[in-house]
């Protein structure tokens, strides 16, 4: 098997990214203010770095908005759900941490859920292959 760059530094950067956040989310380490800020953007740079890239070994890159579409059966459009819901939702939880200072437990524990599903999904696709 030889994969392409593309995919390579897809699995490596958005596994890395989405641990980062998993861990983020359950308030480990439990960092706020600027310091908080610094993780949070570390993680989304590795995070939606290795999404980005992965669109370059597509053969319509313009065309990976339909991957969302097909949830219900494949794991790619699983992977695409789970990853925009964790970032939508540690989004929002990392706007507590940095600006107000305060840990929102609940919203922490579910971005970490959706975050440790969409590295998941993500073995999962490989696993079908």
């Amino acid at each position: 098997m030889h994969p392409a760059p593309s995919v390579i530094i897809f699995t490596t950067f958005s596994g890395l990214g989405f641990g980062l956040l998993f861990f983020l989310g359950l308030g480990q380490p439990p960092v706020t203010g600027f310091v908080a800020f610094v993780f949070y953007a570390i993680a989304y740079a590795l995070a939606v770095g290795g999404l980005l890239a992965s669109t370059f070994h597509l053969g319509h890159p313009e065309r990976a908005w339909k991957a969302f579409s097909q949830w219900k059966s494949s794991w790619l459009s699983r992977e695409g759900v789970c990853a925009v819901a964790a970032l939508i939702i540690m989004g929002l939880y990392a706007l507590g941490a940095v600006f107000l200072q305060s840990h929102w437990t609940l919203l922490g524990w579910v971005g970490a859920i959706l975050s440790l599903a969409t590295v998941f999904t993500t073995s999962m696709i490989y696993t079908q292959l």
